[in-house]
């Protein structure tokens, strides 16, 4: 069983939830399809899906080896905390008129250090048992 991917697998689908319904408004109070036909609000709020979409699955992929590898609840616990603390910081980044740009570097901060560190125990969990 993973209890903490299913629990911050769920938290991160509202976040998903709220920026793909973003897009859809702007492609509907703009009229657009497909693309962003230049628009930067329409351009800002694919790329902070499209950003999302890249990241959140390798992150919970690596948060469900960590509880298959046993590793401690409360390191999982930590780890989801702070990934999914960078992805709404990340995502708050792209939703205002003009990006902040240093909100979105601090996302990407807790992101890929977080990315770094689940990796790193899911190694070490691996070596320790060979």
């Amino acid at each position: 069983m993973i209890p903490v991917t299913a629990l911050f697998s769920s938290i991160l689908f509202f976040l998903y939830y709220y920026l793909a319904k973003n897009v859809i408004q702007i492609r509907r109070k703009h009229k657009i399809a497909i693309g962003f036909a230049k628009n930067k609000e329409l351009e800002q709020a694919i790329a902070a899906h499209s950003n999302f979409s890249q990241y959140v699955p390798l992150g919970l992929i690596m948060m469900a080896c960590m509880e298959l590898n046993k590793i401690h609840f409360s390191l999982i616990f930590i780890a989801g905390i702070c990934f999914t603390y960078g992805r709404i910081v990340h995502a708050k980044s792209f939703l205002k008129k003009t990006m902040d740009l240093k909100q979105r570097v601090q996302g990407m901060k807790f992101t890929f250090w977080t990315m770094i560190a689940m990796a790193i125990l899911n190694i070490v969990s691996f070596l320790i048992r060979i």
